[in-house]
């Protein structure tokens, strides 16, 4: 697992939350900001800030020093489809006695809103995502109130390298994820009878969970727990298999 590695001026703008946050996450499908290649060995924090708004990114040590670098104010906030790496892992999870098919949506960059030095961080996909009909989830005894108007299209055998994909799109058209899903066993059973999926969008560390569904959904209550897993219920279903889209094309 990588080493985190910050700079005097990126504890001090960040401050002991951001710190704590910056530091405790999976690195394990990380990618250097700089060379683009999987984090591996020491890595250095580096903070982009533009007043309001930070943004958190990892450099190997040998691509660059841990720094804060000032990009100025026309730096605000984007959502996933204006850039961002994104994973997405399925499950089929426990809510109180039923199990539902889930979406667990990950940024491989942390991105936080911030009121200034030391303030409290919000996590920038996340307000994104409560302003768009989701909501803060605490617990998982029941599945969120369904997002109006947000679609996910599953595209069986079409992803990118002809395994499964997702498309994810949000009320205005625009694609929060599109790309590879692996489904596991009784996900799509699960999907077919309920017509919808339950899709979480946080910062939980799943890459190493992927076939441990008891691991996943201790990972998924201890974010919520900690106050930073957000969800709703969104629509799912299956184009005919002539229309079915590439993601990403």
């Amino acid at each position: 697992m990588p080493e985190v590695q910050m700079s005097p001026e990126v504890r001090a703008l960040l401050g002991p939350e951001g710190i704590a946050r910056a530091a405790d996450i999976s690195l394990t499908s990380g990618i250097c900001a700089s060379c683009r290649e999987p984090l591996t060995g020491t890595v250095n924090t580096v903070v982009l800030t533009g007043g309001t708004f930070t943004h958190v990114v990892y450099v190997h040590d040998r691509c660059g020093p841990s720094e804060v670098i000032q990009t100025g104010a026309g730096l605000g906030p984007s959502v996933p489809a204006d850039g961002y790496d994104m994973t997405m892992t399925a499950a089929v999870l426990d809510h109180g006695g039923a199990d539902l098919p889930v979406l667990v949506a990950e940024t491989v960059s942390r991105a936080y809103i911030v009121n200034g030095p030391g303030a409290e961080l919000t996590n920038v996909v996340a307000s994104h995502l409560l302003g768009q009909g989701f909501h803060l989830v605490s617990r998982m005894r029941q599945a969120p109130p369904q997002a109006p108007e947000w679609i996910g299209v599953l595209l069986l055998g079409h992803g990118p390298a002809g395994e499964d994909g997702l498309l994810v799109l949000e009320p205005d058209g625009g694609q929060f994820y599109a790309g590879s899903v692996e489904l596991p066993d009784g996900w799509l059973a699960q999907a077919a009878r309920y017509g919808w999926a339950v899709l979480y969008a946080g910062h939980v560390g799943l890459a190493d969970l992927r076939h441990d569904s008891k691991a996943a959904a201790k990972a998924l209550r201890t974010a919520a727990q900690a106050g930073q897993l957000v969800g709703a219920r969104i629509a799912v279903g299956t184009p005919p298999p002539s229309t079915a889209p590439v993601p990403g094309r």
